[in-house]
């Protein structure tokens, strides 16, 4: 076993737990000082105020199965004494790029709701002028580029929405710095969008068929993408998105 410590390492924490899950799990053992949510491995680092708690708090959860919105999370002592100010934040991914941008990449979790770029383009708009927006999907799941007009806005998007509920209880956004200078948007539908240019076509114009040759146009038909997922209408749950007052008055 490893010497006690103040700072325990929590494993298993899967990315619908929140900081907030974390310190109503350990706050009847005493004080926090700080909390490091490494979302990339699925683990955190939560420093107790002195090592009597931290030793209180294993005690008891080495009987009792942690579980937090239904997933087990395993606790041990960590192999930090102490965590640095530059570790610990409440309010930042330790995976994140640390050079502040304009351009912020947003991964999606637990997504049960269509979420279209104006959804995005809500939600994002109100921290400052949003220029672009492109979406994906990749391994990580949905995910999604914003590009603010400046850095400022940028970073204050991030500190007020990382880890935010887009839909009450699902689509949480995880959000971290892009290492792109700007996004490429040659169309404006429901992928990608210039706010700055919208006279772009909603989509790419076929080249003219050559004589002889059939219109690959006709051979292959320009399909419109669909949502993410065939949740229910959202006038069907009580959620941030129907209510959005409820995130801040400046949605208007």
């Amino acid at each position: 076993m490893a010497e006690p410590s103040k700072v325990i390492h929590i494993r298993n924490v899967g990315h619908e737990i929140t900081e907030a899950d974390l310190l109503q799990l350990l706050q009847p053992f005493g004080s926090i000082s700080k909390l490091v949510m490494l979302r990339g491995k699925n683990q955190a680092l939560l420093q107790m105020q002195d090592i009597h708690s931290s030793v209180s708090a294993l005690q008891y959860y080495s009987g009792v199965q942690p579980s937090i919105r239904g997933r087990h999370v395993y606790m041990q002592f960590s192999s930090h004494q102490e965590l640095t100010t530059d570790q610990s934040s409440h309010s930042r991914n330790s995976d994140q790029e640390s050079e502040p941008n304009r351009i912020l990449l947003a991964t999606v979790h637990h997504v049960l709701y269509p979420i279209t770029v104006e959804i995005l383009h809500q939600v994002f708009k109100a921290y400052g002028y949003v220029e672009k927006i492109v979406k994906f999907q990749k391994s990580a799941g949905f995910q999604a580029l914003i590009q603010y007009q400046s850095r400022h806005e940028a970073v204050e998007a991030l500190a007020a929405l990382h880890g935010r509920n887009i839909y009450d209880g699902c689509c949480q956004l995880d959000i971290q710095y892009s290492n792109l200078s700007e996004l490429q948007v040659h169309f404006n539908n429901e992928r990608t969008r210039d706010f700055t240019n919208p006279s772009l076509p909603t989509e790419q114009r076929p080249r003219p068929s050559q004589q002889g040759f059939p219109d690959p146009g006709g051979l292959h038909p320009f399909q419109q993408p669909g949502g993410i997922t065939d949740g229910k209408s959202c006038n069907d749950c009580s959620c941030i998105w129907w209510n959005f007052t409820a995130w801040s008055d400046r949605y208007q």
